[in-house]
């Protein structure tokens, strides 16, 4: 579950974000900045979870290497213009290579060096093309001695279930019940809840911004309400709608964390403008 601080900050970021484009609305680039370290987090997760998957399938690969290589005869008799013989040469070309991914993966995001979460979802795709490759080639290999072509059909299989794995890293969510990704499940929910509880406060100040707006005028009467910076302007009107509306909510939590908002996003000087007008409000709410 997001803290208050957490829900702060996301609704101070869309509210900014909507009233400098408003056509955006809280879309999904927006929600990847405002998740960027819980995604960074999630993503380190998932690396963990894909290295622990595709643990095995280096042998795979080896063995469909063998068979390859036993079976040059074949491959010429199959397909004598060697079409056959470069796409399997081509395949497993991609399948060694891929199948060095998670280490590789580990290890950049242990350092968190490098552009591996775009990596990371690079590789989750090439999986499915790595299937749609073996399924396209597999039928060709019907002039294949009968052992070898049933022992190069299991090593398929089992490339299959670990790219059924590579899917589920990808898209977890389509595995509830899935033991391995309870992890990830936890943080995918917490990002989500996030996002949820965020876009209800930011619905709750807009729908009453006219007497938030009209409250911080009102303690801002020396400050041209209209030079004020869009995101003070968020700042302020998160902090008001909770002295506003919550009731249990002791004024000065509001306060300090709308000064700690202010100076991360603008600097201490926002921070000071917006102690002192939070402060006026608080006092004329007494």
């Amino acid at each position: 579950m997001p803290s208050r601080r957490q829900v702060r900050q996301a609704a101070v970021q869309v509210l900014y974000a909507r009233s400098a484009s408003p056509k955006d609305q809280a879309d999904s680039e927006l929600w990847e900045l405002i998740n960027d370290y819980a995604g960074r987090t999630y993503d380190k997760a998932r690396v963990k979870v894909f290295a622990h998957f595709q643990q095995g399938r280096t042998a795979a690969v080896t063995k469909m290497q063998e068979i390859i290589t036993g079976c040059a005869a074949a491959i010429h008799v199959a397909e004598p213009n060697e079409k056959l013989a470069k796409d399997l040469a081509a395949l497993l070309k991609a399948e060694e290579k891929w199948a060095e991914c998670p280490r590789a993966l580990s290890a950049l995001a242990k350092s968190d060096i490098g552009g591996w979460r775009r990596d990371l979802q690079t590789r989750l795709i090439e999986a499915q093309e790595l299937r749609k490759k073996r399924a396209e080639i597999l039928p060709r290999t019907i002039m294949f001695p009968p052992q070898d072509r049933s022992t190069l059909e299991a090593v398929f299989t089992k490339l299959e279930t670990y790219d059924e794995r590579a899917h589920m890293v990808q898209f977890p969510d389509q595995y509830p019940e899935q033991r391995d990704l309870d992890h990830l499940h936890r943080l995918l929910g917490e990002m989500k809840e996030l996002e949820k509880e965020a876009l209800e406060r930011v619905i709750a100040i807009e729908g009453d911004r006219e007497r938030i707006d009209q409250t911080i005028e009102k303690a801002a009467a020396n400050f041209d309400f209209e030079r004020l910076s869009k995101v003070d302007l968020a700042i302020l009107q998160q902090a008001t709608w909770e002295m506003l509306n919550l009731s249990d909510l002791d004024h000065a939590v509001s306060i300090n964390e709308a000064i700690e908002l202010a100076r991360s996003f603008s600097g201490e000087e926002s921070a000071s403008f917006v102690n002192g007008v939070l402060d006026k409000i608080s006092k004329s709410q007494a």
